[in-house]
C-alpha cells in the first residue's frame, strides 16, 4: 500500500501537526482554554484529540487495544508530552503505511464497526487537518489569528522539505 504519495501526506501530516502543537506551546496558557461554538471542545481538547486519535487508529491497523489515553493539556508543559506522543505516532505511522488493504474490526464509541486499512489511514489525514482548521477558527475568533493555515499546507510543506534537502 506504500508509495511516496502516501509517505508524503503521513509526512505533512506530522509535519503540521507538530507546527500547530509548538504554536500553541508558545502561546499563554490561557489559549487552551479558548473555544468558540461548543464550550466543551477547547482548544487543548481539540488538539489532544487529534493526536490521541492517532493512536486509535493505528491500534485499529494493529489489531491492537486502544491506547491509554493522556489527560487533556492545560499549559505548555502538558504540550511538550502531546509533541512527544505525536513525533512517535508519525514513526508508528511510517510503518503502517505499508499494511496490506484489509477489513479491520474494532470497537467505536461502544458499537463494533469494521473499516478497510486505507479507509483508517485516510481518515487519520482528514481527521487531523479538519481539527487543525477548527483550531485555527477558534484562535481567529477569540482574536488570535496566529494561525495561517496556509503555512501549514502542503505546498508550505513541499517548499519545507526541499530546503532541508538543500542543507543536507
Amino acid at each position: 500500500m506504500n508509495n511516496e504519495i502516501n509517505a508524503r501526506l503521513f509526512r505533512h501530516m506530522g509535519w503540521a501537526n507538530q507546527a500547530v502543537l509548538r504554536l500553541l506551546r508558545d502561546l499563554p496558557d490561557s489559549t487552551l482554554q479558548l473555544s468558540a461554538w461548543n464550550a466543551d471542545w477547547t482548544v487543548g481538547k481539540i488538539m489532544h484529540h487529534i493526536v490521541i486519535a492517532e493512536g486509535r487508529l493505528i491500534a485499529r491497523i494493529n489489531n491492537e487495544s486502544a491506547p491509554i489515553e493522556s489527560e487533556t493539556p492545560v499549559s505548555a508543559i502538558q504540550l511538550d508530552d502531546l509533541i512527544k506522543l505525536s513525533a512517535d505516532f508519525d514513526i508508528e505511522f511510517s510503518r503502517v503505511i505499508n499494511s496490506p488493504e484489509q477489513t479491520h474490526y474494532f470497537n467505536r464509541y461502544g458499537k463494533d464497526m469494521h473499516a478497510f486499512t486505507s479507509t483508517i489511514l485516510a481518515q487519520a489525514i482528514h481527521h487531523a487537518a479538519e481539527h487543525r482548521a477548527q483550531i485555527a477558527d477558534i484562535l481567529a475568533v477569540n482574536n488570535l489569528d496566529v494561525l495561517n493555515l496556509d503555512k501549514i499546507d502542503l505546498w508550505s510543506f513541499e517548499r519545507f522539505e526541499l530546503r532541508q534537502s538543500e542543507q543536507n
